[in-house]
């Protein structure tokens, strides 16, 4: 008797596809309703549940939108459509440096040594040299990080121990506190707020968010992570922000995070804008309709709608 289970034969609740695409099933349900990306079937409950082929697409629709790519433009491909494009983002990410790519290979080699050795002086030592070496760009979004974004994946998968993550993590909030000091001197930049609404508890790409914009001229209050909406609303007012920071990283904290989005937007002066960044970004940006908010992709991106921000 054949007992093998169709990939067409809807079994899976929605909690299990939040956990094995990284959407939460806040946005999940949004992409049904807006752009009806898969149909689900119902328990005799009601409940929604999914197919394997619904699992594949909502996982490479998850990959295309982390690209940078609107899922609007990319909700109604065919799956092998889809699969095309992430491997050609995949192929496309990570241009070289102007460092060159042989030096950040280097200098990620030593420094993965030394997470996976629990060195902290030695990892300290290979990052503060990386900054001279690479200079603040490069290092920052060559290597500082794709660094995190290794660890932590090795952490959630279970292959690293917290021990090691939590050490690397104290360096790697020391090297940058070292690095953006003596853009601090200039206080004359516009003003920025950044750090993580509640719910997210991950606040390192925060910080490296935070040196990013001192590095290009930002007077950078960091407010650290699991804070709600109204402390950032009064941040930004006491230090005169322009521009509101705030990172997501885990895909799975973020349920509430659309509405806490949309009580800072409404709770911030109309001239300040919010920029979220991180691997959740782009589904928190299509579940908030509000065009002073931006999702970005990466640090090159930041950048980029920072120096406009600052220019307008």
């Amino acid at each position: 008797m054949d007992t093998a289970i169709s990939p067409h034969e809807a079994r899976h609740p929605i909690r299990v596809v939040a956990a094995r695409t990284g959407l939460t099933p806040t946005l999940l349900r949004a992409w049904e309703r807006r752009y009806s990306v898969v149909e689900p079937g119902r328990s005799e409950g009601g409940q929604r549940l999914y197919s394997d082929d619904d699992i594949e697409r909502l996982l490479l629709l998850k990959r295309a939108t982390d690209a940078g790519r609107a899922i609007r433009l990319v909700a109604d491909l065919p799956v092998a459509e889809l699969r095309t494009l992430v491997e050609e983002d995949r192929s496309a990410r990570a241009p070289a440096p102007p460092a060159g790519d042989a030096q950040v290979e280097r200098a990620f080699a030593a420094a993965w040594a030394a997470v996976e050795a629990m060195d902290a002086d030695g990892l300290e030592t290979e990052l503060r040299r990386a900054v001279v070496t690479l200079g603040s760009i490069a290092f920052t979004d060559h290597l500082v990080a794709p660094l995190l974004r290794a660890i932590g994946e090795k952490w959630r998968d279970g292959s690293m121990r917290p021990a090691h993550e939590h050490v690397a993590t104290e360096v790697v909030k020391r090297v940058l506190h070292w690095m953006v000091e003596p853009a601090r001197a200039d206080d004359h930049g516009p003003g920025a707020v950044v750090g993580t609404l509640s719910g997210e508890l991950h606040g390192l790409g925060a910080l490296l968010a935070g040196a990013t914009a001192a590095l290009d001229g930002w007077r950078v209050t960091v407010l650290g992570q699991d804070l709600p909406p109204e402390e950032f609303a009064h941040a930004a007012r006491t230090v005169g922000a322009r521009m509101v920071g705030i990172s997501a990283v885990n895909p799975l904290s973020v349920d509430g995070i659309p509405g806490q989005l949309q009580a800072l937007l409404d709770a911030l002066p109309a001239e300040v804008s919010v920029v979220v960044g991180g691997p959740a970004a782009p589904e928190l940006a299509t579940a908030v309709a509000d065009g002073r908010l931006r999702a970005v992709a990466s640090l090159a991106a930041f950048r980029h709608v920072l120096r406009e921000l600052a220019a307008g």
